[in-house]
Order: structure tokens, then C-alpha cells, then sequence
């Protein structure tokens, strides 16, 4: 039974990889996504978003296991595309944020496998795309109130500014600094207790972002967003390194998926030529992202980043929504 499965799998791959080959087939949609994905995943803003969602349109109905090899075979294009970027990029990329990611997201990709033993696929999509939007409201709403009433926004700056000039420390109240006598001689300033290190807030949402981003990826494949969210808005990271240090992570993620694709079936050596010409468009596409990133105000890059994760969080809320009714 179980070769006649491995069998039926091998000629259904045979047929998609055909129909995926032949120039009026879908070789020529195939090849316009691998672009614009390249284009996106190089620092386009929006583009990566539309060549997932067309990935999926690319998945032949009359194929048993269609949609299956559709996205399978991009795992490593995107591999491909992740490691060309995060070399393009390696100047800025912030590697400390890689570490501290990786095992987070893991352990939230376990806990994901388990969550999806017992939630719907509408349910996934709901409770992910509401966590998004959560996680965005959080990190952005003074910026939101800000844009809607700008005049309320000026006067807190204004109140801000007001309050920072009038409370300068003489130097008769810096008693509270105490002083530590080191080993050497040396005097170190210890600050208050009450002021809290930035670098544990940080961590903190690392930790939100890496178990609920990993248990997204493995419910909806929707990590990428809720990263976004962590890298512009809590890291705070320049363009360039955004797309460096994302690619640098996914290129680890997708590297452990490759394995895990081939022993399902779902990829196979005979798929291995049309991916490296797929794959080799994608990083055109990354190299041309470059400029076109660059010559963009870093605040509208943020802005247009921020605006796809917004879109991305209601449109799978709207997709769960949707399948219920359906």
C-alpha cells in the first residue's frame, strides 16, 4: 500500500513539475513571482506579501497534492533569496537578534504542532491575525493618535519638552547615584533601582515575538509579519539592517524546513532545476531591491512596512472569518 502511495506521489510530482516547466503553462507566472518575490524579501515594501498570496493561485486543481508542491518548492527559493540578502546586508545585520530569536521561535514552532492538533484552520487564522494586530497596536498606537490628531500630538511633545528643561539635576541632588568601589580603585555610578534596563524590555518581546511568531508559522505560516512588527518597532533597526537581520533568521528557519519538506514528499530531486532557475531570478530581484530600498526615507519605509503587517493581520482574521461562513 505504501508503494503504491509512493508512487501515486512521485507521478503527481511528475505532473505539477511539467505543468510548472512548460512556458504556456505557469512557467512564465512562476518566474514573475520569484521576481517580485526577490524584489520584496530584498526590502520592497508590500511585494513579499503579494507574491505569497500568489504563490497559492499557482496551485494546479487537477494535481492531487497541488498546493502541497506549490509551496513546498518555494521553501528553497526563499532559502536561496534569505542567504544573498543577509550576505548583501551583512555590513548591518544585528546578530544579536538572530540568537536571541532562534531557540524562542523553536520552542514556539513545537508548541504550535501542538496547538494545530486542535484548532481549526479558520480558528488558527483568527486567533493569529488577532494576535498580529495586538502586537502592532501596542507597538504603534501613540503613532496612530498622532497621525488622526496631530494638534494633541504636537501639544504632548510640546509638554514633553517643557518638563525635560525644567527638571535638569542640580548637582546637590545626584546623592541618589551612588558609588561602587571597584577592585581597582576605580569608582563605577550605579543608577537607581527604580530605572530598568532597556535590554530587558527588549528581551521581553523577543520572548512574546519568538513563542507566538514560531507557533504562527507552524498554524498559518505567518511568522514574517509578527518579526516585522519586533525589528521596526522594538529594535528599532535601520532599513537595511531590518532586511539583513530577517533574512539572516528565515535563512536558519527555511534551512531546517528543507529536510522536513523532502522526508513529507512534497519536494524532490527531480524539482531541483526548476528551483535554481526560480531561485536565481528571486536574488536578481534581491540585488535591484537594494537601491530601490535605499532611496526611500527610512520614516516611509516603516510606515509602508507597518501598513503591510496591518494588511496581512486583517486578512487573515478576514480568511478565518470567511471559511467559517462558507
Amino acid at each position: 500500500m505504501s508503494a503504491v502511495s509512493d508512487e501515486s506521489n512521485v507521478n503527481d510530482m511528475e505532473a505539477y513539475i511539467a505543468q510548472a516547466s512548460d512556458i504556456n503553462g505557469q512557467l512564465i507566472f512562476l518566474i514573475i513571482i520569484a521576481a517580485i518575490m526577490g524584489l520584496g524579501k530584498g526590502g520592497v515594501p508590500g511585494f513579499a506579501t503579494v507574491a505569497t498570496a500568489a504563490t497559492v493561485a499557482t496551485a494546479p486543481v487537477g494535481i492531487a497534492g497541488g498546493l502541497s508542491f506549490a509551496v513546498a518548492m518555494q521553501v528553497p527559493i526563499l532559502a536561496m533569496i534569505d542567504v544573498y540578502a543577509a550576505w548583501l546586508h551583512s555590513d548591518s545585520l544585528d546578530w544579536s537578534t538572530v540568537w536571541i530569536l532562534l531557540p524562542l521561535s523553536y520552542v514556539g514552532m513545537a508548541l504550535g504542532q501542538q496547538i494545530d492538533k486542535h484548532v481549526s484552520d479558520s480558528s488558527a487564522r483568527i486567533m493569529v491575525g488577532m494576535l498580529l494586530l495586538s502586537i502592532l497596536a501596542l507597538r504603534t498606537w501613540k503613532q496612530v493618535v498622532g497621525a488622526i490628531f496631530p494638534r494633541w500630538s504636537r501639544k504632548k511633545e510640546r509638554n514633553i519638552s517643557d518638563s525635560a528643561e525644567d527638571s535638569s539635576v542640580p548637582s546637590s541632588s545626584l546623592s541618589h547615584m551612588e558609588e561602587a568601589i571597584e577592585g581597582n580603585g576605580t569608582t563605577k555610578p550605579i543608577p537607581p533601582a527604580s530605572v530598568k534596563s532597556p535590554h530587558i524590555a527588549t528581551l521581553g518581546w523577543a520572548c512574546i515575538v519568538g513563542l507566538i511568531g514560531g507557533a504562527a508559522t507552524m498554524l498559518t505560516n505567518s511568522m514574517g509579519p509578527i518579526l516585522n512588527v519586533y525589528l521596526l518597532s522594538v529594535r528599532k533597526l535601520s532599513p537595511s539592517s531590518y532586511v539583513g537581520t530577517r533574512a539572516m533568521f528565515f535563512c536558519f528557519i527555511n534551512l531546517g524546513k528543507l529536510p522536513m519538506r523532502f522526508a513529507s514528499g512534497a519536494l524532490g530531486v527531480s524539482m531541483i532545476p526548476l528551483v535554481t532557475v526560480l531561485g536565481l531570478v528571486s536574488v536578481v530581484g534581491v540585488y535591484f531591491a537594494k537601491p530601490i530600498m535605499l532611496s526611500m526615507k527610512e520614516t516611509t519605509f516603516v510606515k509602508l512596512e507597518l501598513a503591510v503587517i496591518a494588511f496581512a493581520g486583517l486578512r487573515l482574521c478576514y480568511m478565518g472569518l470567511a471559511s467559517r461562513q462558507s
